[in-house]
């Protein structure tokens, strides 16, 4: 019996010895290269790699914009009160834009502004899903050390691996500035043009959305936090695709940007609107262009408005006090909207 608990654990350390060291080699989630980022195919775990990125270079940004993947697209040069870096990820929710944000506070990085987009995925998604998908998955920063060996264990996993392997053989890398991008400003490539598919016009959702009050305590948390150390707060919220949209108000969207309005004055970008229902904008039915978020970026640093769009709620900016005049033009919206979209390509220039 001892030979043969003897040769299991040979044969383990051996398989550990050949299986690590291609796991840390192959790296598809960028886990262990996060500082040389590889564009091969797969996503990248980019609130890893991002974190780790903003902790070793604590005085290279002084601001942070903060949100899912559709927070990818923004030219944070444009954004004029600090030296930002674009802290989006997918599926970020502000549990994990709070999480991130007390561990750079405890690590004594305070930034000058925050800027957090928030939508749909906000209010439906749960945390907790993202403890089992790897491009997702967050690290405690200040876990015990068995928190983060299980979380670095979780990447040792043979069967992912051997999955990735496909992908990334089949991986045509055409965005050579793809890792020092991530690295030096956070964003996707600004210069990808829409080829929106009019043949799948689904919208984005997963079967695990729905409302989660838990929201709200968290973004009265990034408040407090941002009062206590003197940080500039925005919130403001995304402009969903016209197809999404739609789905996002038959499950309880309105009431939340209702009750946003109760907890924090916000910016609001959502609706049916020139923007939200011009296809040639957005990349499928979830991210929008940089053109979109230059409008934007230009509504809230530099107080620019289109009349027309802010009276379709775009731009809006929304208190307590006028958020039902918001609701109403919103509701006004749902019952009047046509899809399929209409294209308004005069609209931005």
């Amino acid at each position: 019996m001892k030979a043969f608990v003897k040769k299991c654990l040979i044969f383990i350390l051996i398989i550990g010895l050949i299986f690590i060291p291609y796991s840390v080699l192959l790296d598809p989630y960028n886990i262990f290269h996060w500082n040389c980022v590889r564009n091969n195919g797969v996503e990248p775990n980019k609130g890893y790699l991002k974190m780790h990125n903003v902790l070793d270079n604590p005085d290279k940004f002084d601001s942070f914009l903060f949100g899912s993947s559709r927070m990818g697209f923004f030219d944070v040069g444009k954004m004029t009160d600090g030296v930002y870096y674009d802290m989006a990820y997918s599926e970020g929710v502000p549990a994990e834009h709070l999480y991130d944000l007390k561990i750079m506070i405890k690590n004594g990085i305070i930034p000058k502004n925050v800027t957090i987009g928030i939508d749909d995925i906000s209010y439906f998604v749960d945390p907790k899903m993202h403890e089992d998908q790897l491009y997702r998955r967050h690290l405690k920063w200040d876990g015990s050390f068995l928190d983060k060996l299980r979380f670095y264990l979780k990447y040792f996993d043979i069967v992912t691996i051997t999955d990735s392997i496909e992908v990334m053989l089949d991986h045509e890398d055409v965005d050579p500035a793809y890792g020092q991008r991530l690295l030096d400003t956070g964003t996707e490539n600004l210069e990808i043009i829409s080829a929106f598919n009019y043949e799948d016009t689904d919208a984005t959702w997963s079967d695990y959305y729905k409302p989660r009050e838990e929201v709200f305590d968290e973004i009265r948390e990034i408040i407090a936090i941002c009062d206590e150390y003197d940080i500039n707060l925005r919130f403001f919220t995304n402009p969903i695709n016209g197809y999404t949209y739609a789905k996002d108000i038959n499950n309880g969207y309105l009431e939340f940007l209702k009750e946003l309005a109760t907890i924090t004055d916000y910016y609001n970008f959502s609706g049916f609107n020139d923007i939200t229902l011009n296809n040639d904008l957005y990349y499928e039915t979830s991210h929008f262009c940089p053109k979109v978020a230059d409008k934007v970026i230009d509504r809230i640093y530099n107080d620019r408005t289109d009349e027309r769009l802010l009276a379709q709620g775009f731009g809006y900016y929304v208190t307590r006090d006028n958020v039902d005049e918001l609701i109403k033009i919103l509701e006004d919206q749902a019952v009047n909207f046509d899809l399929p979209v209409n294209t308004y390509s005069d609209i931005i220039e």
